[in-house]
């Protein structure tokens, strides 16, 4: 009887012992979490992205780092480290340049939304800055709700919202609340 009772208390602590050293580790399963989330996601440094309209060159956009997520329901593509662009005209000449520490790239939509110390500059040295900038690619419009600061040779502009060209040699601020003239 004692035996039979040894040997009950022997199995339990063997199965116990199992049941423990088969459990799963913690740090692995975090892990193994973090690689499914990363699953779908394409990471490239130091990338440039020319965009085209009929063989003409219409912008290039240059990010240290871009993660493409292409297995999201709408795909897109962010740069969270910064990005720089340049737009060209008809004749493969730069019309402007923006800067921006943040962008992300709806595929579907043709939509690129810059955000943070956004920088825009014309050709005539006019200057846009604000905290966030749509670029619709099929308009070839940019376009933002925020408050913009727009410096221009003779004068600085204070405004909520802005739409403008691609190229941003023609805007409109859509509520002006200031303007300074520059001698």
């Amino acid at each position: 009887m004692i035996l039979i009772k040894y040997y009950k208390l022997l199995i339990f602590f063997i199965a116990f012992g199992a049941i423990v050293a088969c459990a799963p580790d913690k740090e692995k399963l975090k892990k193994v979490r973090k690689i499914k989330t990363e699953i779908g996601v394409e990471k490239a440094t130091e990338v440039t992205i020319n965009y085209t309209d009929s063989g003409n060159l219409r912008a290039k956009i240059y990010s240290p780092l871009i993660e493409h997520y292409q297995q999201k329901a709408e795909p897109y593509s962010e740069m969270k480290k910064g990005v720089k662009g340049f737009f060209y005209n008809n004749y493969g000449k730069i019309e402007s340049s923006l800067t921006a520490e943040y962008a992300i790239s709806y595929e579907t939509r043709r939509i690129v939304v810059v955000k943070n110390n956004v920088k825009v500059l014309n050709m005539r040295g006019e200057e846009l800055e604000t905290e966030k900038l749509i670029w619709d690619q099929q308009k070839e419009k940019i376009y933002t709700d925020k408050f913009v600061k727009i410096k221009t040779p003779d004068e600085i502009l204070y405004g909520n919202g802005l739409e403008s060209n691609q190229s941003f040699t023609r805007y409109r601020i859509n509520k002006l609340r200031g303007r300074i003239t520059v001698k």
